[in-house]
């Protein structure tokens, strides 16, 4: 059973904002839900505009990084861009490489293999580099705890630039130059990008670093940066906004060989929108590095041939099938296992060959299902590798640092982390973990919040309404799509679809009017509604075309009993 908690803010500031910005009430109170309340602020929210960003060199670094490039370049030395394996990772390769041969410095790529290497620079990928010659290597998206790799390239002769996301460390590496946004003060734009708006902000400074005043390049590079964005679910506001909205756009222009063809294997036809960005595009270019090793994924969005973009797009999308089918089968056993055993306030599970690459997954699917901290342990030739995902706002990271000690490597954040350890030490580890968690964790911390904007009448509903909270999309982490409720509604009439029933689709009615619902994966419900009750219902607003025609709808976020809960 869900928690309803609904915003509730000073109907004065909700009628002075929608009334200075010419919107309906519900976007003033969905712009105040989400911490926009100045109205330049929410003006720019609601039309983000490429001119907004801000001048490349606010970020510390991007300076001296592109002077080094350029001196690589003047030298003609051998350049390496070395990125991590997720699609923030790839993307931002492909940003930066793009950037350096478009002022022609000799440039190659390298991505480390997710498990033979790990994440970032590694001291072997470090040696092989400089065996081959390289004089400069540029990270995206890692580097930044990279102290004794980036010491070891300086004792051979080979400077490294870093541009990285992540959290400064307390001792920074004696990089040549270091590209990080966590060193802007909090509340400046740019600070919360990911590593392909990083890729990004130093492409640009790179080229007025050049003096090549070259806009329609950079433009090319959006769709690389909106990828990165959405993939990395890095917050939805500020410059990431900005980043994600015309990438989007120029994505759906279909101009990147690699983007086109992946959208077609993924049979995305019609407009690319966050989801599926979400759960089309960015599953497909992360099952590469998840199962076998991400260069393809760099390879398909930076190839110029139609045909090799077809063959890595479908290559790509068999992987993603075998991720899939890898993931059904850890799934149907991780939730088999736990329909027997008893839940505390964490789970931990561990299985002989659940792939690494895959478990992560689960470890989300678990963590939403349960409202737990969950912790999914693959183990094959002596190790586990972990996968850990949270719930609310508990700390993940937090509970499993005190168990660090049994861990070969440890890293991650809040809501998610990995480790790898040795098969010994695994129960050990489950014993500690679960205890810390049954320790630390409160019966209300695994209440499930359904976190509710603004409550509506059935007759404020229309498709003009549907298409003006359009305005707030792209939607995800930190601009989540709204959810509205209304009280007190009747059903007209219901049925279930799909198949084995597993969708449901409801007609709700209250003083005369009438909207329709669908319920995906709430097909379960139908046995439990009586036309003669009442309900509260939860919901997305949404819109539906059938037949050239279309209608508001709405997308069954939850519901509950008027005088209770279903």
């Amino acid at each position: 059973m869900k928690k309803w908690v609904l915003s509730c803010f000073d109907e004065p500031r909700i009628d002075e904002l929608s009334t200075r910005l010419g919107t309906s009430r519900l976007i003033g109170s969905l712009l105040l839900a989400r911490g926009t309340s100045d109205l330049e602020g929410a003006a720019a929210f609601l039309a983000p505009k490429i001119s907004s960003l801000r001048d490349p060199f606010d970020i510390s670094g991007i300076k001296e990084a592109s002077q080094r490039v350029l001196m690589a370049g003047q030298r003609k030395e051998k350049v390496v861009v070395f990125g991590d394996y997720d699609v923030d990772g790839v993307t931002g390769t492909a940003i930066a490489s793009q950037a350096l041969k478009a002022i022609g410095v000799l440039t190659s790529y390298y991505i480390p293999h997710r498990y033979d290497e790990g994440y970032g620079l590694s001291l072997a990928a470090v040696k092989k580099l400089a065996d081959e010659g390289i004089k400069l290597i540029i990270t995206v998206d890692c580097g930044i705890s990279n102290f004794k790799e980036i010491s070891y390239a300086k004792e051979l002769g080979v400077d490294v630039v870093v541009t990285d996301h992540h959290n400064l460390p307390l001792a920074l590496p004696p990089a040549a130059a270091i590209v990080n946004p966590k060193s802007l003060p909090p509340g400046h734009p740019s600070r919360e990008l990911c590593g392909a708006g990083v890729a990004f902000k130093f492409a640009w400074g790179l080229l007025r670093t050049a003096g090549l005043k070259d806009s329609l390049f950079l433009t090319s590079l959006l769709d690389l940066a909106a990828l990165g964005t959405l993939a990395d679910v890095v917050p939805l506001t500020g410059e990431n906004r900005v980043l994600a909205a015309a990438g989007l756009n120029l994505i759906n222009k279909r101009q990147r060989l690699g983007i086109k063809k992946l959208a077609e294997a993924a049979g995305l036809n019609g407009v690319i929108a966050a989801d599926q960005i979400y759960f089309g595009l960015a599953p497909r270019l992360n099952a590469a590095g998840r199962l076998e090793h991400a260069g393809r994924s760099v390879d398909l969005l930076l190839t110029e041939d139609p045909a090799r973009a077809g063959e890595l797009a479908a290559e790509i999308d068999k992987i993603n099938d075998r991720r899939k089918d890898i993931g059904s089968r850890i799934k149907e056993e991780v939730f088999s296992r736990l329909a027997d055993e008893k839940k505390g306030k964490a789970i931990v599970m561990s299985g002989d060959g659940w792939s690494p690459g895959v478990i992560g997954i689960v470890a989300s699917q678990v963590a939403e299902a349960h409202n737990r901290p969950a912790v999914l342990i693959g183990v094959s030739g002596g190790f586990g590798r972990g996968s850990a995902r949270s719930i609310g706002k508990l700390n993940i990271y937090n509970y499993l640092a005190k168990c660090s000690d049994l861990f070969v490597d440890f890293g991650g954040h809040a809501g998610a982390a990995g480790f790898k350890i040795a098969v010994e030490n695994i129960p050990l580890f489950e014993r500690r973990f679960i205890e810390e968690a049954n320790q630390g964790i409160t019966d209300d911390d695994l209440v499930p919040i359904l976190a509710i904007d603004a409550e509506v009448l059935i007759d404020q509903l229309s498709l003009a309404l549907v298409k003006e909270v359009a305005r707030l999309a792209p939607f995800g982490e930190g601009n989540p799509v709204p959810v509205l409720m209304m009280r007190d509604l009747a059903v007209s009439n219901f049925k279930t679809l799909g198949k084995g029933n597993k969708h449901l689709k409801i007609k709700f009615n209250r003083g005369g009017a009438e909207i329709e619902a669908i319920g995906f994966g709430l097909g379960r419900l139908a046995e439990q509604l009586d036309y003669a009750k009442r309900y509260d219902l939860a919901f997305n607003l949404e819109s539906n075309e059938w037949n050239g025609f279309e209608t508001a709808q709405l997308r069954v976020v939850d519901m509950r009993e008027a005088e209770g809960v279903i």
